[in-house]
């Protein structure tokens, strides 16, 4: 792929010149900004940042959420050729000076409601600057009076550290002279470092460049934007901190003319409200947000403007996937789009929009993306049909991780033919062919099983779906536990409202529907517990399924037939409660 040769938003801005007196974002309670507008903006924050001090090749940290000044803040850094780091709050608290100290941030840009949770942590650090922003800065009059800046009190300033609110910030950009000029061209140049979801180990930086972001901008370009158009409304659910987001529902839409809808509170039960009052003609959501539509209670038909609703992130059962179609028919919307890609790619790798009758495919891949399945045990390429492990080769893939030549090393991998690839850490096939292409499912992460005594591998996604076919089931999560000195599946299971069975009626079927396939394999779970959802990440939108491993009560098992409440001990042995009739 031919490479753009210039920085993210100077590429956006000269795929622009049609679109500028279209809307560009609409703000948290309905004030808007068109391109034109959002562009000469962007030269004000720039001078802005270049009173206070940053320049090409500086480290800027934000930990903010998705709001207007957010994407400000990123294209006027972007302009100057400094480097962004997106910190969730989360992480900060629990390591500030692996975000501060160890990247040499400059400068860090922080939502006044995140700072009363990081200030204790961020006293830790070097920091010297700290540009405080609000939830409430673009809104509408209604949501300034309801949502009020927060500014920070003398007395919860950390000493030696400047703090610069952002209106002075915004008027010291209006009232600078300096000018804002194109940086050089530099091949392979940092831009944007955004965080993997922590699931797996670490939270790990993921570093992407100006080229990288800008194949994938490319791609978009290439294949029509996935569907939307110019001037379609676009729902952004998902924080910009998260480097899908930020890609596919942000810089990615911008080239296309898009409306961009910017929400910056995350809540998977609000879709079905979401959609009813910015009426989106596209929206990128999570399982969650999907789930709990059937929550809404709205009109047969009424959400019938969306057309484009994309999903990605978590694999899917069939059986959850046509559950979450009834859904969406309902209220008049299509099938869902299941996308499936990762940060380290630049965001999707495939999605199966063309495939007719779409349920759980992860779909095709999409222009310039190449893949391949290997065998876990031989290494050597499996037949279709047959599980391994999935590779992708992209030109918009990262550069490396950040700091961490060990994890870089190990994701990338070059072949027998000197080609380098990204090593997913997921478990795919390919299911079959639509026009002559291949169709992938990726059914989960490697990640997500165990090991047992016997040597096997036990992939925890697999008892998830059979869980998650029963028609009493709403969500189910598995996972491996330690208990009495081994390790063991233990299922979580939400059920369906409409259900009319008991949960311990539920977990009899359960138990003899798992039995009639897994009896006597290490698949056949130890355990259950019914619970009334699942927490989700606040940064990735996707279950946070780690939590659910570290609980110790309410439990249920069968033993001889029959069913048992325990709870676990300190020493993860079981402590039996009472035996159920």
């Amino acid at each position: 792929m031919k490479l753009t040769e210039k920085t993210i938003i100077d590429n956006i801005v000269d795929r622009s010149g049609n679109n500028l007196d279209i809307t560009a974002f609409e703000s948290f309670g309905g004030s808007s900004i068109n391109y034109r507008t959002f562009f000469e903006m962007i030269d004000v924050y720039a001078r802005g940042f270049k009173e206070i001090g940053i320049e090409n090749g500086d480290m800027v940290s934000i930990c903010a959420a998705g709001t207007l000044d957010t994407m400000l803040n990123f294209a006027a850094l972007n302009r100057l050729g400094a480097v962004v780091q997106f910190v969730n709050p989360t992480y900060f608290k629990a390591n500030g000076k692996k975000y501060i100290d160890e990247t040499n941030t400059k400068l860090l840009i922080c939502m006044d409601r995140f700072y009363p949770v990081i200030k204790s942590e961020l006293e830790k650090t070097n920091i010297k600057k700290v540009l405080v922003s609000s939830m409430s800065e673009y809104s509408s009059m209604l949501y300034k009076m309801l949502i009020k800046r927060q500014k920070i009190k003398d007395a919860d300033k950390i000493e030696g550290v400047e703090y610069i609110e952002l209106p002075d910030f915004i008027k010291m950009g209006e009232r600078s002279s300096v000018k804002i000029e194109r940086i050089p061209y530099e091949k392979d140049k940092p831009a944007v470092i955004a965080y993997t979801s922590g699931t797996t180990g670490e939270p790990k930086g993921i570093v992407h460049t100006n080229d990288s972001i800008n194949n994938m901008i490319s791609i978009y370009a290439l294949t029509n934007g996935f569907g939307p158009g110019r001037g379609d409304r676009n729902l952004v659910l998902i924080t910009p901190m998260y480097l899908p987001s930020f890609v596919h529902s942000l810089f990615g839409t911008m080239i296309l003319g898009l409306t961009n809808i910017l929400q910056p509170i995350y809540d998977a039960t609000t879709l079905g409200k979401d959609l009813k009052d910015y009426e989106p003609k596209t929206v990128v959501a999570s399982k969650a947000h999907y789930i709990n539509l059937s929550n809404s209670k709205l009109p047969k038909g009424s959400l019938s403007f969306l057309q484009y609703p994309y999903c990605g992130g978590e694999a899917f059962s069939k059986a959850c996937a046509q559950k979450i179609n009834r859904i969406l028919e309902y209220y008049g919307i299509p099938p869902m789009i299941l996308g499936y890609g990762q940060s380290e790619f630049g965001t999707m790798t495939m999605f199966n929009s063309d495939i007719p009758y779409r349920t759980n495919e992860s779909g095709i891949l999409i222009n310039e993306v190449k893949a391949k399945i290997l065998d876990l045990k031989t290494g050597k390429p499996v037949e279709p049909g047959q599980r391994g492990e999935l590779y992708i080769q992209t030109p918009a893939v990262m550069k490396e991780y950040l700091n961490n030549p060990e994890a870089t090393a190990r994701f990338f991998v070059t072949d027998e033919n000197g080609e380098r690839w990204g090593k997913t850490g997921d478990i795919a096939a390919v299911i079959g062919q639509y026009n002559g292409k291949d169709v992938y499912e990726v059914s989960g992460r490697k990640s997500d099983s165990f090991v047992d005594k016997d040597g096997q591998i036990v992939y925890l996604f697999d008892i998830e779906k059979e869980v998650e076919d029963l028609d009493f089931v709403k969500e189910a999560e598995v996972v491996a536990m330690d208990i009495n000195g081994e390790k063991v599946p233990v299922v979580h299971i939400v059920l369906e409202e409409t259900s009319k069975l008991s949960p311990e009626a539920a977990l009899y079927s359960i138990n003899h529907s798992l039995a009639s396939k897994y009896r006597g394999t290490s698949y056949m779970p130890y355990a259950y517990k019914v619970r009334k959802g699942f927490s989700t990440s606040p940064i990735s939108g996707k279950r946070d399924y780690a939590i659910l491993q570290f609980e110790t009560d309410n439990f249920y098992r069968f033993a001889n037939g029959t069913l048992e409440e325990f709870d676990i001990n300190e020493d993860k042995k079981v402590v039996k409660k009472r035996i159920l009739k």
